[in-house]
């Protein structure tokens, strides 16, 4: 039964995908966050930026993954970042996007999926962790909310993912915010009205977060 959910659910998000991808455009965004708050008594800070961003970029996806995964960034700047994170698997060897660029969902999810060991349907087993299969394998266990690999988290939905991975890593409820817990759908309790993935797909955008922590 699960079998066929995930090839339903598959068959669907390749049209979405087909729908979503042709106008797909990354935003630059002025700075990132842990320019500001890079250091590790400032996490609380960098989170809090982050998430009234209007989307996560490359080098704050990155700083905050390595605190998700290490409980510390061991790099000093965006581009020892994206070395250490080629050599754990986390993105395609290929990847040179900018520091400020939005980050494209395809590699969190890659990142996602190796660092919560997620090996996903057959097609992941085949083909190994892609960024098509592993946003299609998150989306599905609804630690993503509905995107393409193309396209972009809100800061605060980036920190809800986190908060899901946490979720998937150590196999318990996720970690409470300062109003409640973060439940539901992904990304439903994080998504601000400036949801630059969600104009692409012509999807609502939700509304109405509480701030979520990194768990370690």
């Amino acid at each position: 039964m699960r079998s066929e959910m995930r090839s339903a659910f598959i068959a669907l998000l390749t049209v979405v995908s087909a729908m979503g991808t042709a106008g797909c455009q990354r935003q630059i965004l002025p700075a990132s966050a842990v320019d500001q708050f890079g250091t590790a008594d400032d996490e609380l800070d960098f989170l809090a930026e982050v998430h009234n961003m209007t989307a996560v970029t490359n080098n704050d996806a990155l700083h905050g993954l390595f605190l998700f995964a290490d409980g510390v960034d061991p790099a000093t700047d965006y581009d020892e970042r994206v070395a250490l994170a080629k050599t754990r698997r986390w993105m395609p060897t290929g990847f040179d996007e900018p520091a400020n660029e939005s980050a494209p969902v395809g590699w969190l999810a890659m990142a996602g999926c190796e660092i919560c060991d997620i090996k996903g349907g057959l097609t992941m087993h085949v083909l190994g962790p892609t960024p098509r299969y592993c946003t299609k394998e998150l989306v599905f266990l609804q630690v993503l909310p509905l995107r393409t690999e193309n396209q972009s988290l809100t800061g605060a939905e980036f920190n809800d993912y986190l908060n899901r991975l946490h979720r998937v890593r150590a196999s318990v409820p996720l970690v409470a915010t300062v109003e409640g817990t973060a439940q539901g759908p992904a990304g439903e309790e994080a998504a601000t009205p400036m949801n630059e993935a969600a104009e692409e797909e012509m999807l609502p955008s939700p509304s109405g977060s509480t701030e979520p922590k990194i768990a370690r």
